[in-house]
């Protein structure tokens, strides 16, 4: 390809030329000094810091400094009715499995009454439910001609509990009956103390004894499995036990176990399968629950603590998405994308971490399309082992900067320094990633499935992959468009020159027949430049034709190099009545132009030497991987001097010469 531009030269009575957070490690927890309750065993219990808070007026958080570490459901005095539930419901039937493990304390009596209860609900409780034999949790003891159901309707509705009732009930002298009626106490060396589970707020839980109707448990229900195991010995005695609770999900519903164990006690174990059905009758169609701690004293009495190991199993990542934006637009699956497309990589995670310890993150997978580059702050692209500041916004406010680095394929980047996540607490945090669409060779249109990344965190290592927004798949999808690159003279130069003398001002004949000898080579030192031996370009552009500086674009992915050449034409006045030489010689040679490049103010280059003779001069060869190039910019106008040879013949007037650019798609 070809452009031209003009040069000029003025002579008048004198001559011219006219020729662009997040979280330190957290601390154990500690049980408080001066408690009136023993220590639970050192890693058997966690900070639960706003995850619990209590309904009945008769419990409260146990805390050590800013620290909730325990539960007190009731102090050991009589007629207290316990509840403490949990702020979300953060329990999931969904979740193919968890385990929950508590250490309950119930005093040091072997005469306490009446005991605790580990219970889930689909609705948190708004008030303390029965007491007494009911441990807060049933329906109430009796009720004077009264059915099952309505006892049911006094207990907790949509629940299930797991007692442990630490006194028998008994009523009347000659017949028995109470809430513990059917446990299956034996008649001789009893503890009278037993671990059963139930459902307060169904009818099929109860049953009425007579003569008094008084209200009685019903175990082996035929409607929900349930079960009640009698105690090998008294647990309310001094030390803490082990509750815990594990559940795992099946293709039909579930399986619930639970065990206690603990010192002076046989162990318990029992397992209960619910159907899908049955957990949506129980619960009341919620699979996510709350859940609490209740209990209760009569005239007998005793305190009732519970602490909780860990609840890393119910940590929720509830979010972790991923949404690839071309300005505001919303990349889709038939979202065409083309080479220079500036690109974001929006990235947004919520975790609700209840877990008494912080929340480790221990790596970010970003991927990006085979036909991206990520970029840098200053807009070139990423590549391999560079690394990337991301800043993070947390909770809607800024962050800390962490560092993702491109992989060596550079198809992804990962960030592996991630600040942790803070313990019982829900973080959201955010972070962009810029990309931009490089050259490629595509002849046709082609769709594109980018996999989304993931988070990788928790103690356990887990990977929670990136939800795409556009389409909620763990995919990003779009097209490219067809592109196979091309080779362009996107600007050329037009130039002015005239004399340094204080300013620019235009060279006088005699200026011209004494000649610019200029300086061959030309220093690289810009202060070893002998301005008084040049006309120079003075940044104007020629009224004839615009242009400030020389600029190449190669586009085309294969950077096989090009070669841009130019000549120049002799200078003539602008009527063509003369061309500047001696004795009426049209050749031309007269004049040379110097083409610079001073990137820096300490710098000169000289880049090639033109003559006005229309010879063709090889301005740049671009070997084979180069790419785009410039002389000046939109700021800074190609920069040149010119030599002229002594010449008496020269006449006043203004002169002309037209430069000719040619570009070659290949190097020489």
């Amino acid at each position: 390809m070809k452009r031209k531009t003009l040069m000029m030269i003025c002579l008048a009575a004198v001559f011219s030329i006219l020729l662009g957070p997040l979280q330190a490690v957290a601390a154990a927890a500690t049980w408080p000094a001066g408690s009136p309750y023993p220590a639970p065993g050192a890693g058997t219990f966690t900070s639960l810091n706003g995850v619990f808070s209590p309904v009945s007026t008769q419990s409260q958080m146990i805390s050590n400094g800013t620290d909730e570490v325990g539960l007190e459901l009731n102090v050991n005095k009589a007629g207290q009715t316990g509840s403490v539930w949990s702020n979300k419901p953060f329990v999931d039937l969904d979740k193919s499995s968890f385990k929950l493990d508590m250490q309950i304390y119930l005093g040091n009596s072997s005469s306490g009454a009446d005991g605790l209860a580990f219970a889930l609900a689909g609705d948190r409780p708004t008030k303390p439910m029965s007491g007494g034999a009911s441990l807060g949790i049933w329906g109430i003891t009796g009720k004077s001609g009264g059915k099952p159901i309505d006892i049911a309707t006094t207990g907790l509705p949509n629940s299930f509990a797991i007692a442990v009732d630490t006194k028998r009930s008994i009523d009347g002298l000659i017949a028995t009956t109470g809430m513990d009626q059917r446990v299956g106490y034996p008649v001789l060396g009893s503890s009278n103390q037993y671990i059963g589970s139930g459902y307060p707020g169904q009818s099929s839980m109860y049953a009425i004894g007579f003569p008094n109707y008084k209200t009685e448990l019903i175990f082996n229900n035929s409607e929900f499995p349930n079960n009640a195991k009698v105690l090998s010995s008294k647990i309310n005695n001094g030390s803490w036990h082990n509750l815990s609770v594990e559940w795992n999900k099946s293709d039909t519903g579930g399986e619930l176990s639970y065990t206690l164990s603990g010192s002076g006690i046989d162990t318990v174990t029992r397992a209960l399968t619910w159907t899908d059905q049955q957990i949506n009758d129980i619960f009341g169609y919620k699979r996510k629950l709350f859940l609490g701690f209740t209990s209760a004293t009569g005239d007998a009495f005793e305190p009732h603590v519970v602490a909780i190991k860990s609840l890393a199993d119910f940590v929720t990542v509830n979010k972790t998405e991923v949404t690839l934006k071309r300005g505001d637009e919303v990349v889709h699956e038939d979202t065409l994308l083309n080479p220079g497309d500036q690109l974001t990589y929006n990235y947004n995670v919520d975790v609700d971490n209840l877990d008494g310890t912080n929340w480790p993150v221990h790596e970010i997978v970003l991927p990006k399309g085979e036909y991206f580059d990520y970029l840098k702050p200053d807009g070139t692209p990423a590549r391999a082992g560079d690394e990337v500041d991301v800043e993070l916004k947390v909770n809607g406010q800024p962050g800390p900067t962490v560092k993702a680095v491109v992989q060596a394929d550079e198809r992804s980047a990962i960030i592996s320094e991630m600040p942790a996540l803070p313990k019982n607490k829900e973080t959201t945090f955010s972070f962009s990633l810029p990309a931009e669409v490089k050259l490629y060779d595509l002849p046709t249109n082609q769709a594109f499935s980018d996999d989304a990344g993931k988070l990788v965190g928790g103690p356990e290592n887990v990977s929670y992959p990136f939800v795409n927004t556009a389409d909620r798949s763990n995919q990003i999808k779009y097209v490219i468009a067809s592109h196979q690159g091309s080779l362009s003279l996107e600007s050329v130069p037009s130039f002015m020159f005239k004399k340094m003398a204080g300013g620019f001002v235009n060279p006088t004949v005699a200026d011209i027949i004494r000649g610019f000898p200029g300086q061959k080579p030309l220093p690289t030192d810009p202060s070893d430049v002998d301005f008084g031996k040049w006309v120079i370009a003075t940044g104007e552009e020629t009224p004839e034709v615009s242009g400030k500086y020389l600029q190449v674009i190669d586009s085309r992915p294969t950077k096989p190099g090009w070669r841009l050449q130019m000549s120049l034409s002799p200078f003539e006045l602008t009527d063509h009545s003369y061309v500047l030489g001696d004795n009426g010689s049209t050749a031309g040679g007269k004049a040379e132009m110097v083409l610079v490049d001073a990137p820096d103010p300490s710098t000169v280059t000289e880049v090639a030497r033109v003559k006005d003779n229309n010879n063709t001069v090889t301005i740049k060869n671009m070997a084979s991987g180069g790419d785009n190039w410039q002389l000046g910019d939109s700021a800074q106008h190609t920069q040149a001097l010119m030599a002229i040879e002594k010449t008496p013949s020269v006449r006043a007037g203004q002169y002309h010469a037209t430069a000719t650019w040619t570009l070659a798609d290949v190097p020489e």
